[in-house]
């Protein structure tokens, strides 16, 4: 797992001024929503006493502490301590918790899990332009599934073990092609071919395949003749080593639109969006997670220890450039972090911890030796 990315960590209806716990790369946040209705994200341990900041309340647009009464503001300063000093709207600079940046977007609530700079920051990735147009309908799902995040992104790339996992794909010929339209660091874009009864291929069937390391998302549109697009994509956010939430956004065109081939094709009912919602919840992460869970090893495998064949290219390249990218960003320890979990608060740090390094109570997590940049070490 590592810092310095974008991370769903709920979806933004979901979210309100009660004070909502969520588990992100291993660490415990309290989000809410300030009195003008902007989302914060702090973390969930109180500098006093290590309270849970979720399990009390909002007040004024602060969370309020359940075991003392401190009150924290959006930015993770305390700005109250209620009792025991004789200064109580004055509390000491050390009075803070980190705070993470937040963005909104397609219905969902991204946190910035790192210590980078509004200069240094990637910016979320425009992969859904779709989302703000009326022409398409859309739905979020969200699940929960003990399968290690890397795990679930390849899966979302594979474009083989769709005719074997999923039943309503069986029935298709068991071949693809993949065509690459671009590649870079952070970013795979392919077109996967989908082979017809005599093994031929074109662009009218198969699976446009698209992901992104920041935010690890993956989105697929799936192009069959004489049937609307499909759009679902992906997000995985790590709760820790072993455990992902998935956040799924499903979109179908309203109103007739361009196949893939040029090709005019019919919009989709709005029943048909409910079905491929309710198939996809219900059913297709299902049969996903009855394989998955089986795989081994847990995590990510080496590839000097599985036999890959032309069609895992993809996501042979999603594997690759999420572990380059952890190299770079900076890999928690997470042996080092669970050998004090029971004794010590650890924290993932914040950009406050690059403006001001000292002032804390809480240490941050150690990264693994070599990984991350040099400010990034310090700080932890």
């Amino acid at each position: 797992m590592f810092i310095n990315n974008w991370y769903v960590a709920c979806i933004a209806d979901e979210l309100a001024d009660t004070p909502k716990r969520v588990r992100i790369l291993g660490a415990d946040l309290v989000m809410f929503r300030d009195e003008s209705g902007v989302a914060h994200c702090l973390s969930d341990l109180c500098v006093h006493r290590g309270a849970s900041l979720a399990v009390g309340q909002c007040k004024g647009g602060k969370l309020e502490c359940p075991q003392h009464g401190w009150v924290f503001n959006g930015a993770g300063r305390c700005t109250l301590i209620p009792a025991g000093t004789r200064t109580p709207t004055e509390p000491p600079k050390r009075a803070r918790v980190p705070a993470y940046p937040v963005q909104e977007q397609y219905g969902l609530v991204f946190v910035f899990l790192g210590d980078q700079g509004t200069d240094e920051r990637p910016a979320l990735p425009d992969i859904m332009p779709e989302w703000d147009s009326d022409d398409w309908h859309k739905d979020v799902i969200s699940r929960h599934k003990d399968i290690n995040y890397l795990r679930m992104a390849e899966n979302y790339n594979d474009p083989c073990h769709v005719h074997y996992i999923h039943e309503f794909a069986k029935w298709l010929p068991k071949g693809v092609t993949i065509v690459d339209h671009e590649l870079t660091d952070r970013y795979v874009k392919a077109w996967h071919a989908a082979w017809d009864a005599e093994g031929n291929y074109g662009d009218s069937a198969g699976l446009m395949m698209e992901y992104n390391v920041i935010s690890c998302v993956s989105r697929n549109t799936n192009y069959q003749p004489d049937y609307p697009p499909q759009i679902v994509t992906a997000y995985v956010t790590p709760i820790d080593e072993r455990n992902t939430q998935i956040h799924m956004v499903i979109l179908m065109p309203k109103h007739e639109s361009e196949a893939r081939d040029g090709s005019r094709v019919r919009g989709a009912t709005a029943e048909e969006h409910r079905m491929l919602v309710a198939m996809t919840r219900d059913t297709v992460m299902d049969e996903d997670y009855v394989v998955l869970k089986t795989t081994r090893p847990r995590q990510a495998a080496s590839p000097t220890e599985e036999l890959l064949v032309d069609a895992d290219r993809t996501l042979a390249q999603v594997r690759k450039m999420t572990v380059e990218y952890g190299e770079q960003a900076g890999r928690i320890d997470t042996a080092a972090w669970r050998e004090v979990a029971d004794t010590h608060i650890r924290v993932i740090p914040c950009p406050g911890h690059r403006e001001d390094p000292k002032n804390w109570v809480h240490k941050t997590v150690s990264l693994l030796s070599g990984t991350g940049r040099g400010a990034l070490k310090a700080a932890s």
